[in-house]
């Protein structure tokens, strides 16, 4: 009897394959056309971030950054080329204060084809800008594979990035950051092992937050091996390589912590201590960090289109995963994913401009690019319209490319502005400390970049970026009181302090930005030891939250908040002189006097006491009792015409006789 054949059911897979919904196109470019892309995508980036010197030098005829940080590494590295001691100050103050050491040894050595600080740093963030784009051309074209035109759209969002061209002519080390992570994730997906392991290595020597690139490197390993192993698409590392790359990162690694060790006595730099102790999450809000920090820096301007594409590519990766699927963007969404949480975790804060943020882009630009043309496949699929589908993609390319132009327009009039921000204050100080104060002064400041730099003083940080004493006590209640024993016990002349940061509340400073530049105030003291009165970091908050009520003409609550500050700091003239200012808005005009005669009697060179004071006895008719502070304050600001002009009504009281010289007297 003949075996009858049943058909077999084949079980229906749930993997769908895509490739044929790719949009394979025509168009190849010839060598001549290569070349001339390259010619683009390096000359571009130059002329770009060009534009910003040129605007900030034409409006600010000056050089500057829009940060103090970037005089750190400056300093560290000038000190590096002339005593070949990692310093803050000669060869005197050895410490591991420099958070990228790489960076700080490319610009020492910097230092002896050239002493201009500033055009090394501009030189340098532009070439290591230069070198991120070619790397995410790169990158960008393996990741598209046949799509090439997708990979030079892609690579012309990144050139024109708001932030990419900001940083690379700020100072800072970030675009040197941003092109090993490119180069490591180029060379990683090309299985290269080698040049791997070696960037991966370089990576911890420019940032301790490289850590993020390394955790996600092994993470996706582990998928690979683990979920993804029976996937015939998906090539790894031989164990021969595996072996190679860990000799060759871990001896580079091994050389990172044993350089810090021997400068500080720790695995990592000191900034690492100090700013997670000073930006500790007690004192900071975690979720204010994601919403404000992570969320509204990437939903902002151009950022806002290409979260469209970002949030795509990222349910796709958890729906890959959970089906075990290949997914080209995991390590990018680790990294972005494991950077966030890092900074979430031990420090909420991303810094001016969202600096800590800035190594995300390149990664978040290239996952979103990959989103739009998944979603654009994904409307192919179902529409079976490739030019519908298409269109969807170009549409979301161009609105990004002309958001993306006005972001940078917006971000060059933001450099402008924050170039001359740090000029007319760290580096206007920096330079008056330098021709006013003895070649043996010490300055304390919590600002060391142009300070340390130019004033050519030795600094005792007590921010504890290179005063690595001072880390474990910075939260302190107390830490004014530490603070000041360590300052005399290591000999400090001058006190060069933002009032936001600290404020002395019983001199007149020496220096000071107060007549010309808000809202921050800069101000250089002389320091006498015992005798300088420097409030806590708590009376100043109070200081500077009742100050911020003057507008609102919130007496009662002004008053509320003085009287808190002075059970903390009852010899505090500042707020003598905001209770009586508080008293007076709410027409209690006794103890307005009371208030400012206290504020006076504590601190006579207080000006703003002085100038009020005395427009208030004008006003009044008291010429007799306004005389003394209207001649107090002309010695503070002898050129104020207000004030000129009531001595000048005085005088001429005096002399139609309505008051006489007795009574003045």
């Amino acid at each position: 009897m003949k075996k009858l054949k049943y058909p077999i059911k084949k079980k229906r897979s749930q993997k769908v394959d895509l490739s044929k919904y790719t949009f394979d196109n025509p168009y190849r470019p010839k060598k001549i056309i290569r070349i001339i892309f390259y010619t683009l995508i390096i000359l571009i980036p130059v002329f770009l971030t060009y534009v910003y010197l040129r605007s900030s030098i034409k409006l600010n005829k000056e050089f500057s950054f829009p940060l103090d940080d970037p005089w750190i590494h400056l300093t560290f590295a000038k000190n590096l080329a002339e005593y070949f001691s990692f310093s803050y100050f000669k060869n005197e103050m050895v410490t591991a204060g420099s958070t990228s050491p790489l960076y700080t040894i490319i610009v020492a050595i910097a230092f002896f084809i050239s002493s201009n600080e500033m055009i090394i740093s501009y030189v340098l963030g532009i070439l290591f800008l230069v070198g991120s784009v070619v790397a995410f051309y790169r990158l960008s074209s393996f990741e598209f594979q046949k799509e090439h035109l997708f990979a030079m759209v892609c690579t012309g969002i990144f050139i024109l990035d708001k932030w990419m061209n900001f940083i690379a002519v700020s100072g800072m080390e970030t675009t040197m950051f941003i092109l090993l992570l490119l180069l490591c994730g180029y060379f990683y997906k090309k299985k290269e092992a080698i040049p791997f392991a070696v960037m991966l290595g370089l990576i911890m020597w420019t940032r301790p937050d490289g850590v993020a690139f390394i955790g996600a490197v092994i993470v996706d390993y582990l998928i690979i091996k683990i979920v993804l192993k029976d996937s015939e698409k998906v090539s790894t590392f031989s164990a021969s390589d595996i072996k190679i790359i860990l000799l060759i990162f871990g001896g580079i690694l091994g050389l990172y912590f044993l350089m810090n060790y021997l400068l500080s006595g720790s695995l990592l730099p000191n900034t690492y201590n100090a700013k997670l102790t000073y930006y500790s999450p007690e004192f900071r809000s975690r979720y204010d960090f994601l919403k404000y920090e992570v969320w509204d820096y990437f939903t902002t301007g151009s950022y806002y289109v290409l979260m469209i594409g970002f949030i795509f590519a990222l349910l796709k990766f958890f729906y890959d995963l959970y089906n075990r699927n290949f997914n080209q963007n995991t390590i990018y969404i680790l990294f972005i994913l494991s950077l966030v949480f890092i900074y979430w975790l031990k420090l909420p804060y991303a810094h001016r401009f969202g600096r800590y943020m800035m190594p995300i882009i390149p990664f978040f630009v290239l996952v979103s690019v990959i989103g739009f043309r998944d979603f654009a496949r994904f409307i192919n699929r179902y529409t079976t319209n490739v030019l519908f589908a298409k269109s969807i993609f170009y549409i979301l390319i161009g609105i990004t490319f002309f958001i993306g132009v006005k972001d940078y327009d917006l971000n060059r009039e933001l450099y402008v502005t924050q170039s001359k921000y740090i000029f007319d204050r760290q580096v206007s100080a920096a330079k008056w400390i330098k021709e006013s104060t003895n070649d043996s002064a010490v300055i304390a400041t919590h600002d060391v970049g142009a300070i340390g730099f130019y004033s050519g003083r030795k600094i005792i940080d007590v921010a504890g970026l290179v005063t690595p004493e001072l880390i474990s006590k910075i939260n302190d209640l107390n830490y004014v009181n530490y603070m000041k024993d360590y300052m005399n016990k290591n000999g400090v002349t001058h006190l060069a302090f933002l009032r936001e940061w600290y404020r002395v509340s019983n001199q007149k400073p020496l220096f000071t930005t107060v007549y010309r530049f808000g809202p921050e105030v800069m101000e250089v003291y002389e320091y006498f030891p015992n005798k300088t009165k420097i409030l806590s970091r708590e009376a100043n908050s109070l200081l500077m939250n009742a100050q911020s009520l003057l507008g609102q003409k919130a007496g009662q609550q002004i008053i509320f908040i003085t009287n808190r500050l002075l059970a903390m700091e009852p010899d505090c003239s500042e707020a003598y002189y905001l209770r009586g200012y508080a008293y007076y808005l709410n027409k209690d005009f006794q103890n307005y006097e009371k208030n400012i005669k206290q504020a006076l009697e504590l601190f006579p060179q207080n000006y703003e006491a002085q100038y009020y004071f005395g427009e208030y006895l004008m006003s009044n008719n008291r010429y007799a009792e306004a005389k003394p502070h209207i001649e107090k304050y002309l010695e503070l600001d002898p050129e104020n015409e207000k004030m000129k002009n009531f001595l000048s009504q005085i005088q001429d009281t005096i002399s139609t006789g309505k008051i006489t010289q007795d009574t003045l007297k």
